[in-house]
């Protein structure tokens, strides 16, 4: 997102967006607006999943989940002004199905599965 330093044209967040893949970006909460309209602009569907995590691992963090349509609405009523990781996908969905690297069922070039 482009603030007071531009952005490359080949680093747009709306031609990022193109591609659909996830996404993890740190930015500042007054950018929101901007960036869920670039997302969409870019092919994401307004209803992808979106999670704003404010102050990570603090005591004070504070996680809000939401989609592209409706997260600058819930970080504005949620009083956060400061940078936030914004995370956006398909990964967030209930439709999401987990790694089998880690099941003890499943067998790999490193590892038998056991029963």
């Amino acid at each position: 997102m482009e603030g007071r330093t531009p952005v490359p044209e080949k680093e747009k967040i709306r031609l990022l967006a193109s591609h659909r893949a996830s996404m993890v970006l740190f930015l500042s909460t007054g950018l929101l607006d901007g960036l869920c309209a670039e997302l969409i602009m870019g092919g994401y569907p307004p209803e992808t999943k979106t999670v704003m995590v404010y102050k990570a691992s603090w005591p004070e963090q504070r996680v809000i989940r939401a989609t592209l349509a409706t997260l600058p609405l819930l970080a504005a009523d949620s009083g956060i002004k400061n940078t936030a990781l914004i995370l956006v996908g398909d990964f967030l969905g209930d439709k999401y199905e987990l790694s089998k690297l880690y099941d003890k069922h499943f067998s790999h070039g490193f590892r038998r599965a056991s029963e």
